[in-house]
């Protein structure tokens, strides 16, 4: 497993994406990007993704979902959620579910950054 820190981006809008994309690269990060969860899913390498940055609304599987079924199956990827569509009870639930932020669009890049930064604090490996 490499050391590199890989930031993955999943968001069904083609700009938005792009985007999201544009602005980790530009802060040096290696990114990966799809457009739907099945398609992040059918990378062999998904878990060694150090942050995810998914959509919340999404076609057959949501953000929320993604996030559930990749816990529930024992992967720990500090999770950002990103919303067009801000909901104070599901930012609540999804933070209650380990989420790391709750974000809703537009996203200002200071926010953002701050979010990956705890992700990636929290993706660190602990040390005995």
């Amino acid at each position: 497993m490499s050391n590199e820190i890989r930031i993955s981006i999943i968001d069904d809008d083609d700009q938005s994406r792009a985007a999201l994309t544009g602005l980790m690269q530009a802060m040096g990060f290696d990114v990966a990007s799809f457009p739907s969860a099945a398609d992040f899913l059918a990378t062999p390498n998904f878990c060694h993704a150090s942050c995810l940055i998914v959509d919340v609304h999404m076609p057959q599987m949501t953000g929320v979902e993604l996030h559930s079924f990749l816990t529930g199956s024992g992967y720990d990827l500090p999770t950002i959620l990103i919303t067009a569509y801000p909901d104070d009870s599901a930012r609540v639930q999804a933070l209650r579910q380990g989420v790391v932020c709750y974000l809703a669009k537009p996203i200002y890049d200071e926010d953002l950054l701050g979010c990956v930064q705890s992700a990636l604090q929290r993706s660190k490996p602990v040390n005995i």
